[in-house]
């Protein structure tokens, strides 16, 4: 497998989707990652007096999910949720406009982390929110401590791009299992699939070729087949939430 020709292509693609249009003193960035409306990302550029780029969603992830419902006050679930999400991508929270700051050379790392950390804010959604005590990668967390399933969680990878990417829950290689890395998804759809594609075949370099992906999804949300087959031809283990307390998923993350 040529790993490095396929990021290359995925580099191309991106390069080729993303379209720009000025507005004052603002470019907005359209990319071709989609929301939970099946709308695209858009992204707001600004360059400062002192020559900073600033990248901001313009309040619309965080707007759109507040407008759904949610509540992100400060001590609950949703708001530590929120914070961990903005640390881990290196971006602020400021009102509802998710913002980071870069110069010229830093600013394809910045963008690319921008758009995972919008697509992980929108994946906080939930359709009843009332009637759902925990997030979703909460939920996969309880259900490691509850099968003294050993982990560490939030775990960052530098790929040969130079962009830090990370992974929900780490497991370490055992005499019997190889290195593991799970990512949570709540809402998976093929903007979410590629990018998490990319995100691996970047890292393969620092984690080696004998590490595993393994991807649990919610399936109480409607995924396609296509997506699903999107993971298994690159041999990465999509798992349903719903199966979790299989013996042979059990095993997945057994050490």
């Amino acid at each position: 497998m040529d790993i490095q020709r396929m990021i290359d292509d995925y580099a191309a693609w991106l390069r080729a989707e993303i379209t720009t249009a000025s507005f004052g003193e603002y470019v907005e960035l359209t990319t071709p990652y989609l929301d939970r409306f099946n709308d695209y990302l858009q992204i707001y550029v600004k360059q400062e007096e002192n020559g900073t780029i600033t990248l901001s969603d313009d309040g619309y992830i965080i707007g759109n999910l507040i407008s759904s419902g949610m509540s992100f006050r400060k001590g609950t679930n949703r708001h530590k949720a929120l914070t961990r999400i903005a640390t881990n991508f290196n971006v602020t929270i400021s009102g509802e406009d998710i913002i980071t700051t870069s110069d010229a050379r830093s600013f394809p790392q910045k963008k690319h982390m921008m758009v995972q950390a919008m697509l992980a804010i929108d994946d906080m959604y939930v359709v009843t929110a009332e009637n759902v005590k925990d997030l979703f990668l909460d939920d996969i967390e309880t259900y490691f401590h509850t099968n003294e399933i050993y982990f560490t969680r939030d775990f960052p990878l530098l790929g040969k791009t130079g962009t830090f990417y990370n992974y929900d829950f780490h497991f370490q290689r055992s005499k019997n299992k190889p290195e593991r890395f799970c990512k949570g998804i709540n809402r998976l759809n093929q903007s979410k699939r590629d990018l998490t594609l990319f995100n691996w075949m970047d890292t393969q370099e620092k984690r080696g070729n004998t590490s595993e992906l393994i991807v649990m999804y919610n399936d109480n949300n409607t995924v396609s087949d296509d997506v699903l087959l999107g993971f298994k031809n690159y041999g990465i283990e999509a798992v349903p939430f719903s199966t979790r307390q299989d013996a042979r998923i059990l095993q997945l993350f057994a050490s």
